[in-house]
């Protein structure tokens, strides 16, 4: 079987976490380009509403470009792509819409973005969090991304579990919040301290990552926050260390909680970090493009 896939007019990347999503096409004949952003896009955190989010974002991208989207070659970024199961199912869902479609993980497309498909070690910090490198005989490593249940240690919705864990033991140990943190996560749902553990129960990743603003705005001047903080550098420090292991490669950051978290990483950390050339949006516009000449065949450990 020939290899070589016609060149396609359009192509689309799409780079979905677990609270937003970003898409993007583009005619490869003349340049131009549709930007669309929609909801959050974690096929483990909810398949159907990421499924909903992605085909909404094409069809109104589709329509600013007025094309089909069966003229588009397009590749889906996605958080929960690790899970192959559930990657297969995303891609048996919308394979018939696209002339070519790959689905790979959030982390396999901001590998590619941030160097520009060249040899780079990348951490991302946002909702969730993960570990990956692209090395220089180019093979792809993984490390973490595994979902909020089970991982996603120094993500903005471990750090909201641990602010909520603070508050809810100072109502167990006290009967009421009495740190600055505690009241303003208090006051931030609702102003009820009873309805705390309710409302944790309930809570998506998504809202847990929503209080972790509060955790950086106290952590000068609350003791709680500045705990909570530490321990989630911690855990950042902990998955660069174990994502670049001995490869002796220039670490890139990326993600919404990275900017915040970058000036409380110690000093070796910082030494091996670099500016990204791109980011996970880039990155699956650029492995659509290989996909218009060539089929990828290639996978990350534990994910597409």
């Amino acid at each position: 079987m020939n290899d070589m896939i016609n060149k396609s007019e359009f192509i689309l990347g799409v780079d979905g976490g677990g609270t937003k999503t970003i898409a993007r096409l583009e005619n490869l004949h003349t340049g131009q380009q549709w930007l669309a952003t929609g909801g959050s896009a974690s096929l483990t955190n909810d398949f159907d509403l990421a499924l909903q989010h992605c085909k909404a974002l094409v069809a109104e991208l589709c329509a600013q470009a007025n094309c089909s989207s069966t003229d588009v070659t397009a590749v889906f970024g996605l958080a929960g792509a690790g899970n192959k199961e559930k990657a297969t199912e995303f891609k048996c869902s919308v394979v018939a819409d696209y002339k070519n479609v790959n689905i790979y993980t959030d982390a396999k497309t901001s590998l590619y973005g941030a160097n520009e498909g060249n040899p780079v070690v990348v951490v991302s910090l946002g909702t969730g969090s993960v570990g990956a490198v692209l090395t220089a005989d180019g093979k792809e490593i993984q490390i973490g991304g595994w979902g909020f249940n089970v991982g996603d240690e120094g993500s903005g919705a471990k750090m909201g579990v641990l602010a909520i864990r603070a508050v809810l033991s100072e109502l167990e140990d006290l009967g009421h919040v009495e740190s600055i943190l505690a009241q303003a996560i208090v006051s931030k749902l609702g102003g009820d301290q009873n309805n705390v553990l309710a409302w944790s129960t309930s809570a998506k990743p998504s809202d847990f990552a929503s209080l972790t603003p509060l955790v950086f705005e106290y952590h000068d001047k609350c003791c709680v926050a500045r705990n909570i903080l530490m321990e989630h550098v911690g855990h950042v420090e902990n998955l660069i260390d174990k994502t670049r292991s001995n490869y002796q490669l220039p670490v890139i950051l990326l993600g919404g909680l990275s900017i915040p978290t970058l000036p409380f990483l110690n000093s070796r950390i910082k030494s091996m970090l670099v500016e990204a050339k791109g980011n996970a949006l880039d990155g699956a516009c650029l492995l659509a493009k290989k996909l218009t000449q060539i089929q990828i065949t290639g996978c990350v450990i534990h994910g597409n």
